[in-house]
């Protein structure tokens, strides 16, 4: 069985116009619910196996904190430029290729495509905010197995959810 957790970066500053997308950092929001989240993920799953993500500054920065709360090193995180602005069929490609020696994947990214890979995957409608983490499970054991409608949607969570806690 594969596990694939698809994590939209966290929310991006916009304040400096002249920085092109692929450079915007993270916001305070962005920094103050990445590592939260990554915590709540971190209560529901032992370990993971791989951190894969898109190289775009917002995205990477979002993978460290999950490196950091499963006690990952920051230099074994997997950048993937198919990951930016990728449409479905790139990001399939980036997922076809994972080691099979791995179960527990963090993919990081970006919307819309993550949005789409679910519902590709999974037939679920599912729309991704910022610092989203969706569960897509698989009852395969070889990643280059994985394609239109092999997933089962598990969960959908998000920083609102926890909207109260953040706040406190």
């Amino acid at each position: 069985m594969k596990k694939l957790y698809l994590v939209r970066h966290a929310k991006s500053d916009w304040d400096d116009i002249s920085l092109k997308d692929f450079d915007r950092p993270l916001n305070k929001r962005g920094h103050r619910n990445a590592p939260f989240m990554a915590e709540k993920l971190k209560n529901r799953i032992e370990s993971i196996d791989l951190i894969v993500s898109s190289p775009a500054n917002r995205a990477i920065t979002t993978a460290s904190y999950f490196a950091k709360q499963f006690d990952v090193e920051l230099k074994t995180i997997k950048q993937e430029l198919k990951i930016y602005e990728a449409p479905v069929s790139s990001l399939l490609e980036v997922i076809n290729d994972l080691d099979n020696n791995c179960v527990n994947v963090l993919m990081f990214g970006h919307n819309p495509g993550f949005s789409y890979l679910v519902y590709y995957l999974t037939g679920h409608i599912c729309q991704m905010p910022t610092c989203s983490i969706a569960h897509v499970q698989f009852d395969l054991n070889d990643w280059k197995l994985i394609s239109e409608n092999t997933g089962r949607f598990i969960d959908l969570d998000y920083p609102k959810r926890y909207s109260q806690e953040l706040l406190s």
